[in-house]
């Protein structure tokens, strides 16, 4: 007795949808928005930035008409700073109000000496930050007194400077003098990011 079988034909495997092509799709939209939105931040800092700096180049020369007095103890207060780290390694320095001389070499302690430019310029730095007003507060309270030391070892640089390779005082004054401006303002403003504003939840990023 002949029997017929039936062969049952193999079902194909149908492999379920990769979901590969949709998370790429996703992770590229979500790449793409966060790159726009760091853009987006970047041009409205420097928008605000630059903005600021204009508001204070066209303040500044009455505020310090204003506060000329204050400026002018300032000046002293600096010299003195100086006279006084100079003495500490030399007995032949001399400080009168806002003049600190050296061995015979003189210099003096002029508004822009003072280092109020570059506090204002990291100042405008700070407030056009994506951050919190508490980092940025943090950022000026720290900040502003760092630029000054840095300012203050400068100015004796130079005067060192000058006392005792008087031919290079005028190249220093001139390249390293603005050199080492923009050196200390953005080395304080990269480590105020840092160290402050990225542990602030709640600050945006320009660099993203």
């Amino acid at each position: 007795m002949y029997g017929y079988g039936i062969m049952a034909k193999p079902k194909k495997n149908k492999s379920a949808p990769t979901s590969e092509p949709s998370k790429s799709k996703h992770t590229n939209t979500a790449s793409q928005t966060t790159s726009q939105a760091g853009k987006k931040r970047l041009y409205q800092f420097i928008g605000l930035f630059l903005g600021l700096l204009l508001l204070g180049s066209v303040i500044y020369p009455f505020a310090s008409v204003w506060l000329n007095n204050e400026i002018l103890s300032f000046m002293k207060f600096t010299a003195s700073v100086c006279g006084g780290i100079l003495a500490a390694f030399s007995n032949d320095v001399t400080q009168n109000g806002r003049f600190v001389t050296i061995y015979g070499f003189t210099v003096e302690i002029i508004e822009e000496c003072t280092g109020i430019m570059e506090m204002l310029i990291f100042l405008a730095a700070l407030l056009a930050y994506p951050t919190s007003w508490k980092s940025k507060a943090i950022g000026a309270f720290t900040g502003i007194p760092i630029l000054y030391l840095f300012n203050i070892l400068r100015i004796v640089f130079l005067t060192v400077v000058g006392a005792y390779y008087h031919n290079l005082f005028k190249f220093m004054h001139l390249f390293f003098w603005q050199a080492t401006l923009i050196l200390m303002i953005t080395t304080v403003w990269v480590l105020w990011i840092l160290l402050v504003v990225n542990r602030d939840k709640k600050a945006g990023s320009i660099f993203t």
